[in-house]
């Protein structure tokens, strides 16, 4: 890659997941940008698809299940797993 840097912008859909990640950026001792970068590298190995299983990596339920707080439980639930803090 190059040296310089592509910017985005993305809505994250939940302030406690945005907080939730700054949280752990703090106590990891790393930057935001590195833990989303590592993720979506991780995603993308993965083959992009959603943990549901959805074909296609794009998941239909993103708005509802934001709202009802399911994608931010899933959330800390990997983040507890990646911190050894969790189940595996």
């Amino acid at each position: 890659m190059s040296g310089k840097g592509t910017r985005i912008t993305v809505d994250l859909g939940s302030e406690e997941l945005a907080k939730a990640l700054k949280i752990a950026a703090v106590q990891q001792g790393r930057t935001v940008r590195d833990i989303v970068v590592e993720a979506l590298n991780r995603w993308l190995e993965g083959g992009g698809v959603p943990p549901n299983g959805a074909a296609g990596g794009a998941r239909r339920d993103t708005a509802p299940a934001v709202a009802d707080g399911k994608d931010y439980k899933a959330m800390l639930e990997t983040l507890n797993r990646y911190r050894g803090l969790g189940p595996r």
